[in-house]
């Protein structure tokens, strides 16, 4: 009876120390691949949404430009922008490149002969100042970048070049060029020029 015990112990395998010990070691190293490879997409993924937030943001900051800013009450909201300018004149220059620009449109009254608006450069942010009825908005609008994303885009570069050789200006190019922050000291770019007539 003991011979037929001892035959049964002898025959079961188990696991040594060693290959548990490699086991753990092959598990730990997998998980930190895995989640090496997880942080790695989730700050790509960051990165790739600031940037296309960026360009979003910069090419309706160019749209509001070319098309009009929104002015006036729900059904009488009117649009002042290139398109539609009855005027347009280059401010904070004395050449024909500036860093604003002021739009005057139409109106089939004379007592709102005054009214505009102007877009240009201020303290890292495409702003717009405008009269609408003789009324002046009580303070700037933030175009680009929206006041809470100051601290994340930089603007290396917004201006205004006349392109038509008549005294008047007709025909605006405007050139946008701006990064967002992504992570420490790395940033994604954005560069936009484009040409913008009057009708």
């Amino acid at each position: 009876m003991k011979k037929h015990k001892a035959s049964i112990l002898a025959q079961q395998s188990g696991f040594t120390l060693i290959e548990l010990i490699v086991v753990m070691v092959i598990s730990v190293l997998l998980l930190l691949i895995s989640g090496l490879g997880i942080g790695t997409f989730f700050r790509t993924y960051k990165e790739l949404t600031a940037w296309t937030k960026l360009q979003q943001d910069a090419l309706n900051c160019l749209n509001l430009i070319k098309n009009g800013v929104p002015v006036g009450p729900g059904s009488q909201m009117e649009y002042i922008g290139v398109t539609n300018a009855v005027t347009m004149e280059l401010t904070n220059t004395t050449t024909n490149v500036s860093t604003g620009l002021k739009i005057t449109p139409p109106s089939s009254y004379d007592i709102y002969k005054n009214d505009y608006a102007h877009f240009y450069l201020y303290d890292g942010a495409v702003r717009c100042t405008y009269i609408y009825h003789g009324v002046q908005a009580a303070s700037p609008l933030y175009i680009f970048p929206a006041k809470e994303d100051l601290d994340d885009i930089i603007i290396d570069k917004f201006k205004f070049t006349k392109v038509n050789p008549e005294q008047n200006v007709y025909v605006v190019q405007v050139e946008l060029d701006a990064r967002v922050k992504t992570g420490a000291d790395r940033y994604r770019m954005v560069k936009f020029k484009t040409k913008m007539a009057k009708k």
